[in-house]
């Protein structure tokens, strides 16, 4: 047994020993925080303004692009669910509607980036 092998599993004994000595019935297992003390308000205050801090980062420079383009994915992949219902709805042989659907896909291949076919036409 190499010394990887003997690690892990010593660590997965250890592990097993640990989980039957815990006490699933302890306080501290269910409530960290009673729910009417009193709020620690600074550390509140500086994750909300950590957060805020992020949020504002997040859209600066190219990030104020990332959203518009998530949500022109999602609209592509919408469009195309469109059509695949509308193709359904036309009750076509499968010959036919494989033809259509593969049409409908060589013109969004031509209007979208490559690099958005995988997030738009998985399946």
């Amino acid at each position: 047994m190499c010394f990887q092998c003997y690690r892990a599993d010593l660590d997965r004994q250890r592990g097993i020993a640990a989980a039957g000595q815990l006490d699933t019935s302890s306080e501290a297992r269910f409530q960290y925080q009673l729910p009417l003390e009193p709020v620690d308000r600074f550390r509140l205050d500086s994750l909300k303004a950590s957060r805020t801090d992020a949020r504002v980062a997040s859209v600066q420079g190219i990030g104020a692009y990332i959203d518009k383009r998530r949500h022109a994915q999602i609209a592509a992949r919408h469009a195309l669910q469109t059509i695949v219902a509308g193709l359904r709805a036309r009750q076509l042989s499968p010959a036919e509607r494989r033809t259509a659907f593969g049409d409908a896909l060589h013109a969004a291949e031509l209007q979208l980036p490559e690099s958005w076919l995988p997030f738009v036409v998985s399946q």
